[in-house]
């Protein structure tokens, strides 16, 4: 007996969100309220250890003012706050993943237990017996665990934008003087234009290898948290899946760039609509905190990137992550599903 071919991956998305969207949504609110928690606590540790600077600011500021002068904050000043910042970035970054894992070890299970009530692709089988698809761990609570996705973000994230960031540094290295200060090696600044290449072919490269990577590795999560895989494991599962057949990779292509617009978007259209934070958040820390202006500036710029950070996340982690595992479970469903032809056809070859 036949069975009809299966929803598409957006509509099944759909259907799980259907069904437990009430759920992915509360534990997406939950998980950015965390992470606001944590990101609170990692923001007032750098602004205290960034105090004496934003201190010495306010004091050149204030002798600037008797002596009826202009003020600007030293180079220095500012590099030591972008150092601080950067050096809170990871922590940040952590808290990210942290809601991620989360919310892609839930859209996994519910998707799990969504497919596996359903026959596979075009497959048949005898009658009042399903045709089957991958052999996920017995029992809803096996699969999905929140450890694995969390691995595969952490070693996804420190892969995947090396590239990039080496090729900038080669750029900034052998075309600013950024770097000359601080090497032994004087870098080739004085002849800008004899290194056009390393100037913008560089990061133009770096960003090729990290786009290919990161659309390789996109279902790593996903394939984690449903396979118990370790972070390496979901790596090479997932660079299997996307790349592995002829039209795997435009089907994650197709996934994951609604995804990413929907994401971004989101975020962009929050930011504009938290502006009104700027201000009231620069006034409430003047009121409450101290009269430094600059710290009451850092504060109202942080404000609407939080606020919208947290909100996008909260709105568009649930549906990109249940799209995720649908399209993970139908690539490994189809893969498996080609294996016994591919083993028939080497075995006649040979």
């Amino acid at each position: 007996m036949g069975h009809a071919p299966r929803r598409g991956v957006p509509r099944t998305a759909c259907a799980v969100l259907y069904g437990d969207g009430r759920r992915l949504f509360g534990l997406a609110a939950r998980a950015a309220g965390l992470a606001a928690l944590g990101g609170l606590l990692v923001t007032a540790l750098g602004f205290l250890v960034a105090w004496p600077a934003f201190t010495e600011m306010r004091r050149g500021a204030i002798a600037a003012r008797r002596m009826e002068d202009s003020y600007g904050p030293s180079g220095l000043l500012v590099q030591d706050l972008w150092l601080i910042a950067l050096a809170g970035l990871p922590f940040l970054v952590l808290l990210l993943h942290l809601g991620c894992a989360s919310v892609q070890t839930a859209a996994t299970r519910a998707v799990a237990d969504r497919e596996d009530h359903l026959p596979a692709e075009g497959a048949s089988g005898p009658a009042g017996s399903p045709a089957t698809t991958s052999a996920p761990p017995a029992g809803g609570r096996g699969r999905g665990r929140f450890g694995a996705a969390l691995g595969a973000y952490l070693l996804r994230a420190a892969v995947v934008w090396a590239p990039l960031v080496a090729g900038i540094l080669v750029s900034e290295y052998f075309t600013t003087t950024l770097f000359r200060e601080y090497t032994a090696i004087v870098p080739k600044w004085e002849y800008p234009t004899r290194f056009a290449l390393l100037h913008d072919g560089a990061p133009l490269l770096g960003l090729a290898i990290t786009l290919v990577l990161r659309l390789g590795w996109a279902l790593a999560p996903a394939a984690a948290a449903a396979e118990h895989l370790g972070p390496l494991g979901a790596l090479r599962r997932s660079w299997t899946l996307v790349w592995g057949g002829a039209t795997a990779w435009l089907r994650t292509l197709a996934a994951a760039l609604p995804l990413g617009a929907l994401t971004v978007g989101a975020y962009f259209l929050l930011h504009a609509a938290a502006r009104p934070l700027r201000s009231g958040a620069s006034s409430l820390f003047l009121a409450w905190g101290t009269d430094n202006t600059y710290t009451a500036y850092c504060v109202g710029i942080l404000a609407p990137i939080a606020a919208a950070l947290l909100l996008s996340g909260a709105l568009t982690l649930p549906p990109a992550h249940v799209v995720l595992a649908v399209l993970r479970h139908r690539l490994a469903g189809a893969r498996e599903r080609r294996a016994p032809g591919d083993a028939v056809t080497a075995a006649g070859r040979a």
